[in-house]
């Protein structure tokens, strides 16, 4: 067995970055409350409401008196399990119906005399994906999306990120439980998906600066280290590696899927022991970023022979197959038959969230002669309203017949980060480190 390692200084590339412990998405306007006015909160404030069909109203507030039109937008429109595809309004919420993405929920903001411009929803438990829609002429911004400017949540820096880059930022709102929405599903999302209450129990989140296997510098590592993390633990942390769909970056996981507050959670519930998270981001080729910008190959290559080095040095994790799993959502959950393919002995532990890897019976066979008498657990998911679990099971089952752990489920909800978020709650809670001893 390798040695396992301590932590590292990355040197000047992480003090530079502020390590930022999860917060909420909201801002006080302060010289309003300091000229005696009422105290407007800019963000998206939680407030209950006996009139919500779900006991809860988000109002969000956007401040920008030279834009001439602002739009909520989001997966804030709903899907029912009876009715498939037919879309709802937030106000049309009752049990069996959720905020899912696929078609773009928009609504207008109203402006008020000072520049502050906002809506209220009812929306239902969870952590839930929103932004807005801009036209400012001061900026030439028309129908712009941008990300939430009173969120707290940390992210890289700069336009370096695809979803920066490529104006598909996204945030999260999100909105307790309550007795009238009668649903067990969003009951237990509200018990992982929202920040814990106790600020000293919550992990912290930084976006770390590397360079490529390809040679391209100014890209980032999203990192979550847990609550009370210690560098000088004599076991290493154990570490997922967690990739994104093909319109996402290393934001994805942290937001709108909430893994941070999954695990702060569970943490906290003693259902997995302190893990490490990394997140990356896969469009590195070129300079596109781009569609065509993320290659599996070179994603494979970069996270197992760029990403666990510079890991692996510098953080306490650990550094065998046992103490580390992968997944990805979309196309990184299809990345992840590349990996498992061409790197059958580096993870124990493989998620595949609406994404399935793509392997010939061969490559079955190689990948059980690699892996031999260890262990291999494999996890596949989708959202009820993408589609059948088929060609999940079908995977699963090549996977049992050679020996391994394999087993799927579905949740509620369509193509979006909200159901990646639900897959790896299960996948993390009911799969990851099986057959460890936990350390707490």
């Amino acid at each position: 067995m390798r040695k396992a390692i301590g932590i590292r200084r990355l040197g000047r590339a992480i003090s530079s970055l502020a390590l930022v412990s999860l917060g909420v998405s909201a801002i006080v306007s302060a010289p309003a409350a300091a000229a005696g006015k009422p105290a407007i909160v800019q963000g998206a404030t939680v407030k209950a409401d006996r009139n919500s069909p779900t006991g809860y109203t988000v109002r969000f507030v956007y401040h920008n008196p030279h834009a001439t039109q602002v739009r909520l937008a989001g997966d804030l429109s709903l899907l029912d399990v009876s009715t498939g595809n037919t879309r709802y309004q937030p106000e049309a919420w009752h049990p069996g119906r959720y905020h899912a993405g696929g078609t773009e929920f928009l609504r207008g903001m109203t402006k008020d005399a000072r520049g502050y411009w906002s809506v209220s929803v009812p929306l239902h438990a969870g952590g839930l994906s929103y932004w807005y829609r801009v036209w400012d002429p001061t900026r030439s911004w028309v129908n712009k999306r941008i990300w939430d400017p009173a969120s707290t949540k940390p992210r890289p820096p700069g336009e370096s990120s695809f979803r920066v880059r490529n104006n598909d930022v996204l945030d999260a709102v999100y909105v307790p439980y309550a007795k009238k929405q009668n649903d067990p599903v969003l009951k237990e999302r509200a018990g992982y998906e929202l920040p814990i209450s106790r600020p000293s129990r919550r992990g912290t989140v930084q976006y770390v600066p590397y360079t490529t296997i390809l040679g391209d510098s100014g890209h980032y590592l999203g990192v979550y280290l847990p609550a009370k993390y210690d560098a000088n633990r004599a076991e290493p942390y154990k570490v997922a590696y967690l990739a994104h769909g093909i319109f996402g970056d290393e934001t994805d996981f942290m937001i709108p899927a909430n893994v941070p507050n999954i695990l702060d959670n569970m943490t906290a519930k003693g259902e997995i022991e302190p893990t490490v998270v990394v997140t990356m981001g896969n469009h590195f080729t070129g300079t596109g970023l781009d569609f065509a910008s993320y290659n599996q190959t070179n994603a494979a290559d970069n996270l197992v022979r760029t990403i666990l080095p510079l890991i692996e040095s510098n953080y306490n994790v650990s550094t065998e197959r046992a103490g580390r799993a992968y997944a990805g959502f979309s196309y990184g959950g299809m990345a992840g038959g590349v990996v498992i393919k061409n790197y059958p002995t580096t993870f124990g532990f493989y998620g595949h969230f609406s994404g399935n890897p793509s392997l010939t019976s061969q490559d079955y066979d190689n990948i059980a002669d690699a892996v031999g008498d260890d262990d291999l657990v494999v996890f596949l998911g989708n959202g009820l309203f993408e589609g059948n679990l088929n060609a999940q099971n079908a995977i699963a089952d090549n996977f049992r017949a050679r020996g391994f752990a394999a087993t799927t489920t579905q949740v509620p909800g369509a193509h979006d980060g909200m159901t990646a978020g639900q897959l790896f709650t299960i996948f993390a809670r009911d799969h990851l480190w099986s057959g460890s001893t936990p350390s707490r």
